[in-house]
């Protein structure tokens, strides 16, 4: 496993020691609002937000879109300032279970990776937040129970150098890949365990694991962690096809016109990016806002221009990042996966031989 993983795995095995409480605060602001219309649902929000001044948001979304973010929800609220910190998804964990165990509650929000959301679940890091904003986002995006809410979506597909595969020959399923033509000539990152945890869970386990065991005999070339650098290898001729490609990031190189292309299998693996409301959050009223305002339709809508590809039902995407939704997504469980993760990273790494060290 890469550097990232091996430090969230190892805060995984930390005992944690939350400090005494039982979050009232969070617990009074969602029963006072819960019954409420909705436009003195959003009143009660605000007046309790001015109070608070501010927020602290911890995420990972990258450095350079956070502040977009940040600065839109401040234009709509300009009595709110957003405190964002901005870090890797492990190193998130890392920093909420030391702050935790000090004593010093400082997060109201946390967006990150699926792993993380059922960790903090587990650690009663999390507190369940049913905003009114899910009911515009398909099954599987969000937790029924309100522990974390997807707010946008990194799409999985499989890539190809157009040069090396005329479209008319390129695979069209991942039994197709199991062909003899394509031994020797794709490769695969040395650490996607989300996309691995999706496809077990739609073909079922021992199906699933079969089908891994087929993929790994056709000799894959495991060139690192990079998805970037796995797409821009193969642009470069290294080899003709990549599995488990961002889609995002092959739109915009076939955008800019490198001889790319791709397909949408099925399943069609997909990790979001999910925000959780934090159990001992010291702005809740902010934070709740600030929830809210992150799935709505106006929140939702900045995120398509920026542009991150989002979730929420009706939205045209910016380009043609819109035809990375003409299949439906199969989103990365985060109890899934967060249940099963050392499980389900022995077995990648015993079938593709992935470790990084290798």
């Amino acid at each position: 496993m890469n550097f990232a993983w091996i430090l969230f795995f190892i805060s995984l095995v930390v005992v944690s020691n939350p400090r005494n409480g039982n979050g009232a605060a969070i617990d009074e602001v969602i029963q006072k609002i819960a019954q409420l219309p909705a436009a003195q649902r959003r009143a009660a929000l605000e007046q309790g937000a001015r109070r608070e001044a501010q927020l602290v948001f911890y995420t990972s979304v990258s450095a350079a879109d956070v502040p977009k973010i940040t600065a839109a929800f401040e234009a709509a609220h300009p009595f709110l300032k957003v405190n964002a910190y901005r870090a890797q998804p492990s190193t998130l964990f890392t920093r909420l279970e030391t702050e935790t165990r000090t004593g010093r509650d400082l997060a109201d929000l946390v967006g990150s990776a699926p792993a993380q959301m059922w960790h903090l679940k587990q650690r009663k890091l999390s507190r369940p937040y049913l905003s009114p904003e899910r009911q515009a986002f398909p099954s599987g995006s969000y937790d029924p129970e309100g522990y974390w809410a997807g707010f946008e979506v990194t799409p999985i597909v499989l890539a190809f150098n157009s040069r090396m595969v005329p479209a008319a020959e390129a695979p069209r399923s991942y039994e197709e890949l199991l062909r003899p033509r394509w031994k020797g000539k794709m490769s695969l990152g040395n650490d996607e365990y989300e996309w691995f945890s999706v496809m077990l869970d739609s073909l079922g386990k021992k199906k699933g694991l079969e089908y891994m065991k087929g993929l790994a005999k056709q000799d894959l070339n495991m060139v690192g962690t990079s998805s970037r650098m796995r797409v821009e290898l193969m642009l470069a001729g290294e080899f003709a096809v990549s599995l488990a490609a961002r889609g995002r990031r092959v739109v915009e190189f076939k955008e800019q016109g490198a001889p790319i292309d791709y397909r949408l299998f099925e399943p069609y693996p997909s990790v979001p990016n999910f925000v959780s409301l934090m159990a001992r959050a010291p702005h809740p009223h902010a934070a709740m806002l600030y929830f809210d305002w992150l799935l709505s339709q106006e929140g939702q809508s900045l995120l398509t221009q920026i542009p991150r590809l989002t979730i929420r039902k009706g939205l045209k995407q910016k380009g043609r990042l819109q035809d990375l939704y003409e299949k439906d997504f199969v989103f990365v469980d985060p109890a899934s996966l967060g249940a099963h993760l050392k499980e389900l990273m022995d077995e990648y790494d015993q079938i593709f031989g992935a470790s990084p060290g290798k």
